[in-house]
């Protein structure tokens, strides 16, 4: 995972791609990325339908946007993680998550990580290039 890449993320809206329980692709809005252990990790609620989706097909797409020319999509297969040094570094990064959640330990708060990852960044310029990670 590039520092260009993570720093992206940090800077622009990411949106994610899950297949719902339905069997249709459901796009949400996730803020909250953070690199630890070598991996990318995000953060939900277990009573939300992204922690159902990604149970039941753990396949996921992010993608972001600059506004202006840029755009990087990460694809991978999502896996949980109860790992309490990993929650508890997405409270310290993002204060917000701490303000809902409370404690690390929250039963309802869940971190997950991508594996198999692969990612493209591309612009009007022309650049196209893929990552394998």
């Amino acid at each position: 995972m590039t520092q260009e890449i993570l720093d992206f993320l940090d800077k622009h809206p990411t949106f994610l791609a899950t297949k719902g329980t339905c069997g249709n692709p459901r796009v949400r809005p996730m803020q909250f990325a953070l690199f630890k252990n070598g991996r990318l990790y995000f953060c939900t609620a277990k009573f939300k339908g992204i922690y159902k989706h990604i149970q039941n097909f753990n396949n996921v797409e992010f993608s972001a946007f600059d506004n202006q020319a840029t755009w990087i999509r990460i694809r991978g297969v999502a896996k949980f993680d109860e790992d309490l040094s990993v929650k508890e570094a997405m409270f310290e990064k993002y204060p917000v998550v701490k303000e809902i959640y409370k404690t690390p330990s929250n039963p309802d708060f869940a971190v997950f990580y991508l594996e198999e990852v692969s990612i493209k960044i591309q612009d009007f310029n022309g650049r196209d290039e893929v990552i394998k990670g």
